[in-house]
Formats: structure tokens, sequence, C-alpha cells
């Protein structure tokens, strides 16, 4: 199977579906994540090229630890991924159509950073107008969902998810993300999936 993530910054694949990246790696999928920014805004004492280049560092770091077979990196800017739609719906359908995806990860429209939000829409966006129908789901970040449909038991590759986040060290001065998502998966796996860790998912049944 060929999977592909969409994860407006460097991090947000590995908080919000790393342990689900990890699974399918093992299963022989081949899993690659496109990013449509770099997340430069999140090392402001830099300039914009130099945190592209520590945040696409650090992702590479994350790949291999979660078995991701191909990177991609757009580097569209930080925070306005909605204000530039057309420019990021013509570059991701490059990517839909050099490697056809059959399952598309995205973060779910209700986040509260606005490039998690715009992101949801730009996938939408491309299997309509390429006419693909791969299965999509929706993952979470920043901001849990309310309603979801599919629950991926993490247990046995959770140290390995808290790794691939941990790898993202520049993240690390003000918050501590690793803590964040290892409180929700736990969450989510004692309430939604009756095991130690898990990750859930909205999915759409039709694209």
């Amino acid at each position: 199977m060929n999977v592909l993530v969409v994860a407006p910054h460097p991090d947000d694949e590995s908080i919000g579906c790393g342990g689900t990246l990890r699974l399918h790696a093992d299963r022989g999928d081949r899993v690659e994540v496109v990013f449509l920014t770099s997340g430069e805004l999140g090392l402001p004492k830099l300039e914009p090229d130099a945190a592209r280049k520590v945040r696409e560092a650090e992702a590479e770091e994350a790949a291999i630890l979660l078995g991701v077979t191909r990177l991609t990196f757009l580097r569209h800017s930080d925070w306005f991924v909605g204000d530039a739609t057309d420019a990021v719906v013509a570059d991701l359908c490059g990517v839909f159509e050099r490697d056809p995806p059959e399952r598309v990860l995205f973060p779910h429209a209700a986040e509260e950073h606005p490039d998690h939000r715009a992101a949801a829409a730009v996938v939408l966006d491309v299997t309509q107008q390429l006419g693909a129908k791969p299965s999509l789901a929706a993952y979470e970040v920043w901001t849990p969902m309310t309603r979801f449909d599919d629950v991926s038991d993490i247990s046995d590759v959770m140290a390995t998810k808290l790794d691939a986040v941990r790898t993202y060290r520049s993240q690390f001065s003000t918050f501590r993300y690793d803590d964040a998502v290892e409180g929700l998966n736990r969450f989510r796996g004692a309430l939604a999936a009756r095991c130690a860790y898990a990750e859930v998912f909205q999915e759409f049944w039709e694209a």
C-alpha cells in the first residue's frame, strides 16, 4: 500500500500519526510524507533559510525511526498555507500524480493552527481535481478531535513514536511535545481502544 501523509510542518507527522506510520512500515507499506511548509517560524531567532534547514534535518531523523520511505518539502510559507492554496494544491497534485497514494493522512479541519486547517481543505481539493479515490483519514495534532471513526493501537510502537517526536529538539525550548502526545495517546488508548496507547482518525468515506 502507498501511504501519503500531508503534514503542514515538520513534527506534525510524528505527533499526529507517527505510531500508525511505523505500523504501516512494519507491514511493508510504502510511506511518504509531504511537508507543506518547513516550519521556519518555529525558530524565530534564525533566518528563514537557516530555520528550514534545521527543521528539515530533524524531519529526516524522524523519518528513519518511523520507516518513512520518502520526504518531500514543498517549502510554502509557514502560517500562510491558507493564503496560497492554489499554489499548494498545484504542488500537491504533482505529488499525488508521481506516486498515486492509496491512503492519505492529514490534519483534521478543526485544528486551531491555520496551516493545519488549510491542509485539510487542500487535500480534499486535490482529490476532487484529480478524481482520485484514496482512503482519506484526518489525524489530530494540537486540537483533539471531538469525533473519530478509526482507532489505531500503537502500544507496541509508542516508544519509537516518542523517539521520533524527540528528534525535533529545536521545538522543545518552550513546550514538551513528547509529554503532550504521550498523554493524549494514553488517553485515547484508555478510553477509545482499551489499550496502552492509541491514535484516532476521522475517516472520509468518499474523496
